[in-house]
């Protein structure tokens, strides 16, 4: 799945979920434009912020997990692919039932085309769905491109413009992280990057009317349907 049926909405779709410096200040935007988002969430985080899990449910956002350490999992065994997995999974139960069918994006997208990672997913959760993307915010890379505080706000300006001016945005699938987990330099301005950057999203959304929503369960497909993009 990289896009919706409605092109009046968009799904806003977050990664690596959640940090405690940047986190609460999307959910604060979310609540303020009115907009929901849905948050694949890092076990490795989210087991030291389990307020932070709680609060997102809470306000009515889907939260699914993204495994547990953010690294390949298409490259590792199949068990430690369903260990990790589940083992975020049981974190986030704690807060809300386990959704049917679920939804599912490893970190870097690994595996989407992978008949192995797709039959262990679906032995894990039958008729789980891959969610891919047909927006990104290239959000990894914008903290790179910043020298200063000031440079935050024009840099993700400039991305989301981008987005605004691109013809898939109506029905899209955008892509970005709470503070990406990568190695690349700029780690100091990464919470701002997070947090202006949802704020200019959610301002250029709702200034060409288009609502924020959930990502909805996936019609039925034919099995060979999860290896082509559409």
């Amino acid at each position: 799945m990289r896009q919706l049926m409605d092109p009046a909405s968009v799904a806003i779709t977050v990664d690596d979920a959640p940090m405690p410096d940047s986190m609460p200040e999307m959910l604060d935007l979310l609540d303020r434009f009115g907009a929901k988002a849905t948050f694949f969430m890092s076990g490795c985080r989210a087991v030291a912020a389990d307020d932070l899990v709680a609060e997102t449910v809470r306000r009515g956002h889907a939260v699914y997990a993204h495994g547990w350490d953010h690294i390949r999992l298409d490259r590792e065994a199949p068990e430690r692919l369903t260990e990790d997995m589940a083992r975020c999974e049981a974190l986030l139960a704690r807060h809300r039932p386990t959704p049917s069918p679920y939804l599912v994006r490893l970190p870097y997208n690994g595996g989407w085309r992978n008949a192995r990672v797709h039959r262990t997913l679906a032995a894990w959760q039958p008729g789980c769905a891959v969610v891919h993307w047909s927006l990104s915010t290239e959000d990894h890379m914008i903290s790179t491109r910043c020298a200063k505080p000031e440079d935050v706000e024009s840099e993700c300006r400039r991305e989301v413009e981008r987005l605004m001016s691109d013809p898939r945005l109506p029905g899209g699938i955008i892509l970005m992280h709470d503070q990406p987990i990568n190695e690349r330099p700029g780690h100091a301005f990464k919470p701002a990057v997070t947090v202006t950057l949802m704020r200019l999203l959610l301002e250029g959304l709702a200034a060409k009317g288009l609502r924020s929503v959930i990502l909805p369960a996936p019609p039925p497909q034919a099995w060979w349907r999860r290896f082509a993009l559409t």
